[in-house]
């Protein structure tokens, strides 16, 4: 798809392509604590990533995303059925103080991860996007830390030196428990689109509060696909903040 993050095909400029991207279901939001609803019919989340066969990481125009195989599992939580993980990637900005997608209380973090799950309910010749509950994506803050994350070293040693449209099996297997935090039970959720265009509003967004740790020199490997692909000069891949409008935000976190 034709757009980028510059000035030219920004995000200001994708409703004129992608007419979702003017929704009032939009994505992503900050995360006002003190206007969301505290729900306690939230149930917790159960992650299982135990069925998952193969993972293979391709660089995009933008970022580069991990293709999953097999069935990685997210249910419970607002979910109604088990959803089942088809990709994984992440935003990040050019600074460490910016680059997610999401807020908490106007405050952004370096980066931010999107584990995509597709709804099993439907079947292969259904189009998610065109489904108010088509996808689900949990999304994890990532924080700067001294603590290196195994799974994000691992992806790190095998993005380097690729370039915009390779493809590379990872081998062995990310864990992908290391890159879910230990504690799920606290979480926002809200009915929100993609992030990326078309922008379609098909996503029950769950976006955890406990977030991960990433290294600075993990962190510059992600802004490093820039340089190697020559695609921009800016290392920004994360859309503005769009209105929340008369959405409620329900959490499990007490505030």
């Amino acid at each position: 798809m034709d757009f980028d993050y510059g000035d030219c095909n920004g995000p200001h400029t994708w409703a004129l392509r992608f007419p979702a991207a003017a929704g009032k279901r939009q994505s992503p939001i900050n995360l006002n604590t003190k206007s969301m609803v505290f729900d306690r019919t939230l149930k917790p989340l159960i992650v299982n990533f135990d069925a998952v066969v193969k993972e293979t990481a391709e660089v995009k125009a933008h970022n580069f995303h991990v293709k999953v195989e097999g069935k990685g599992v997210l249910r419970g939580g607002p979910l109604e059925t088990d959803y089942h993980l088809a990709q994984f990637h992440f935003h990040w900005g050019s600074g460490n103080t910016w680059g997610s997608e999401h807020h908490v209380n106007g405050v952004s973090s370096p980066s931010e991860l999107h584990m995509v799950f597709a709804n099993s309910k439907y079947g292969p010749n259904d189009v998610l996007t065109e489904r108010p509950d088509g996808l689900s994506v949990l999304g994890i803050f990532l924080q700067l830390g001294n603590q290196t994350n195994p799974a994000l070293e691992h992806l790190c040693n095998t993005l380097v030196g690729l370039k915009k449209g390779d493809q590379k099996v990872l081998e062995p297997r990310l864990s992908l428990h290391d890159l879910v935090p230990k504690d799920t039970s606290k979480y926002y959720t809200y009915s929100g689109s993609l992030t990326t265009p078309p922008c379609s509003e098909c996503v029950t967004w769950i976006v955890l509060d406990e977030p991960i740790i990433i290294t600075q020199n993990q962190l510059d490997t992600f802004r490093g696909l820039h340089s190697n692909c020559q695609l921009c000069s800016s290392t920004d891949n994360f859309r503005p903040i769009c209105p929340l409008g008369d959405r409620k935000v329900r959490t499990t976190v007490c505030t």
